[in-house]
């Protein structure tokens, strides 16, 4: 790891996220297992946790002056698209990384999909109004789908639910992949809307 990659991601303060994102899955599979005595997570509380572990990350893709970052020669698109698979990537790891202790927090493929459409739909939020909204959309979507119901027989109501839907459902796949594709195109162009460097917060 390059030292500019290193202050790059202490910058964004990555690794107090990461460490925030982990605590958070192992809080809710020890909860899970003292409450309900399973190893096996609610399919809804699962989503759920999806969604939580993924909202630490957030602010990560923005930077603490945005309006100084832009000055900075650099090409950022790579750089942003590379963000958003290792967020999708951290998530996933860390919900699979706890079979480790047990803990089943569903089938791969469902993580990795729902990882992955979760962190798109978050970098497509911080494109249009920022990394400081970036979290509210996939938990408010985590949230809602969370106490839905997977056996819906019409597509659009699986792509609608597409969280909660079994791992090889074609329906959830696509809406996934394109939730995916356009949070890594829209913030790949765009970290988002434009800020004064006077509107900038000294600290976030």
């Amino acid at each position: 790891m390059t030292p500019g990659l290193v202050l790059h991601l202490r910058a964004r303060r990555a690794p107090a996220a990461v460490a925030i994102s982990a605590g958070a899955i192992a809080l809710v599979a020890g909860g899970w297992r003292w409450l309900a005595g399973d190893l096996a997570i609610y399919p809804g509380l699962a989503v759920l946790t999806a969604a939580l572990a993924m909202a630490p990350l957030v602010p990560t893709l923005g930077g603490t002056d945005a309006a100084l970052e832009r000055t900075v020669a650099l090409p950022w698109p790579p750089r942003r698209v590379a963000h958003l698979v290792t967020a999708a990537a951290i998530v996933a790891g860390l919900l699979l990384a706890t079979r480790l202790a047990g803990a089943e927090f569903g089938p791969a493929g469902q993580i990795v999909r729902n990882a992955a459409g979760l962190v798109g739909l978050a970098g497509l939020t911080a494109a249009l109004f920022g990394a400081g909204y970036a979290w509210q959309a996939p938990i408010l979507w985590a949230g809602v789908q969370a106490f839905g119901t997977p056996d819906a027989p019409e597509a659009w109501k699986r792509a609608a639910f597409w969280l909660i839907q079994p791992a090889g459902d074609r329906a959830a796949a696509v809406t996934g992949a394109v939730l995916l594709l356009a949070g890594l195109i829209g913030y790949g162009l765009r970290a988002g809307p434009p800020v004064a460097a006077a509107q900038t917060p000294i600290d976030r």
